[in-house]
């Protein structure tokens, strides 16, 4: 009948549970539960199980901040009524997010629940409305507001325009009465003529501080030009109806940019490069005001940083955002050479069955092998990142090694068979054979010293 319970059970699960998910900390999903095709799918591109990557359009920005509320206090948090789409449909669901930790892991892991309002689909609305987010809404109100302010100031400067035409044509109406005067009189020409040269000489200066000024700008236009010509990374600026700028030499090569792209909105392009959320996440950065910075990989597994800023002007005002890409390919492989390096060493030290340390220049314990524990009865914490005059009760700390470390050994890379004896706590007297190597590197300070120790206390 147990087996027969738990059939049951799962049949129940399968059929009546809402579907769901169990990620870990880092978005990684570890266990479906039910049916969750209608939430997520499996996108073009290199295989992954993270789920910001696998929900659908318009569930990802939503999972984010109800998983990191969620995190923060540590308690179930939900999200009613959230859009998404799947197979051209728009559908209406209740998302929650409940934090939980199992007795033998002190990670964290989230159980995510979908479940849909209705069987209903929700009519979705007209092309270019679809997915419209309250932010986009406070955005768009904004620039409302903003083109509205700016008809205002239109129509009082037409206003004022059409006062200064009246004056103007005043102004004309008295020139001419003027001209009728000055025929009369030789005096009010006179008068007239010096008006006219004072007004000439104020429309020179003038003439010549725009042509100064055309100067500096066309001298600034240059210097961009040549800046964006000379750096070696992406650099993309979006107005603030995220329409293409300018871009560099650069960024036309890796996102496939042509001239022609100036002033067409970025949502317009598709990029050679695979920039997943970029939308959303400039939607962000004009919220924000926050950069925001993240790692890609294109498709023949390329890395590059992405990063977005907003565009500020010289008076403080947002006026876009400026999109960013370094190549950091050569960086990564560096890194996980290095990283490679250091766990060959590591299992090396490991595999040595003498004791051993590793010693760096300034003759810290960078890492002891497990005999080196054994035979001395001491832990890694009381060990390594130690002074190795400062071992123990400083049974290290005699002449003879500090001259072996010091001296000799710089001078002659490697020392064999160096006696030693000490006493040590735990372990009592011990008659040690010392065998020295020094790991010499381009930097000094980086050099390494391997020290391995024969126990000959029986032999003695």
């Amino acid at each position: 009948m147990g087996e027969v319970r738990k059939q049951a059970d799962a049949l129940v699960l399968s059929e009546f549970a809402p579907g769901g998910v169990v990620v870990n900390s880092r978005m990684d999903i570890l266990q479906f539960r039910g049916r969750t095709e209608p939430f997520l799918m499996h996108g073009p591109g290199a295989a992954s199980l993270n789920l910001l990557q696998m929900a659908r359009q318009g569930l990802a920005m939503e999972l984010r901040p109800l998983i990191a509320r969620a995190a923060k206090q540590n308690r179930t948090a939900s999200r009613e009524g959230v859009q998404m789409r799947e197979n051209g449909r728009l559908l209406s669901l209740n998302v929650r997010v409940l934090p939980f930790q199992v007795p033998t892991s002190e990670e964290r892991f989230f159980l995510v629940l979908f479940e849909e309002k209705s069987s209903e689909v929700v009519a979705a609305m007209p092309k270019g409305k679809a997915g419209h987010r309250t932010v986009a809404q406070r955005e768009l109100a904004q620039l409302r507001e903003e083109l509205s302010a700016t008809k205002q100031s239109l129509h009082t400067l037409m206003e004022e325009h059409e006062a200064s035409d009246e004056d103007l044509r005043a102004a004309n109406e008295e020139a001419l009465s003027g001209n009728e005067e000055l025929q009369s009189t030789n005096e009010e020409l006179e008068t007239a003529k010096e008006e006219l040269q004072s007004t000439n000489e104020e429309l020179t200066t003038l003439n010549e501080e725009l042509h100064n000024r055309n100067l500096e700008l066309q001298e600034v236009s240059d210097d961009l030009l040549n800046l964006f010509s000379s750096v070696d990374f992406s650099v993309v600026m979006l107005d603030k109806e995220l329409r293409i700028r300018r871009f560099t030499p650069h960024a036309q090569k890796v996102l496939s940019l042509i001239p022609g792209d100036v002033g067409r909105p970025v949502t317009d392009l598709k990029f050679s490069l695979d920039l997943p959320e970029l939308h959303e996440s400039i939607a962000r950065v004009l919220e924000t005001l926050n950069v925001e910075e993240r790692e890609i990989q294109d498709r023949e597994g390329h890395w590059y940083v992405l990063r977005i800023r907003p565009y500020r002007t010289t008076d403080n005002r947002i006026n876009g955002v400026v999109v960013t890409l370094l190549d950091i390919d050569a960086l990564k492989h560096s890194l996980a050479a290095s990283e490679c390096a250091r766990l060959l060493a590591e299992s090396i030290v490991a595999t040595v069955r003498e004791p051993l340390l590793v010693l760096d220049g300034e003759l810290h314990v960078q890492m002891a092998n497990r005999s080196f524990y054994d035979l001395f009865r001491v832990k890694p914490e009381d060990t390594e990142g130690r002074f190795i005059y400062k071992l123990g009760n400083g049974q290290w700390d005699i002449p003879e090694l500090r001259e072996l470390l010091e001296k000799i050994l710089p001078a002659h890379t490697t020392l064999e068979n160096f006696p030693f004896e000490a006493k040590f706590p735990g372990v009592g007297k011990k008659t040690l054979r010392l065998n020295a190597r020094r790991l010499a590197t381009a930097e000094s300070h980086a050099d390494w010293i391997l020290l391995a120790m024969l126990d000959a206390t029986a032999r003695k």
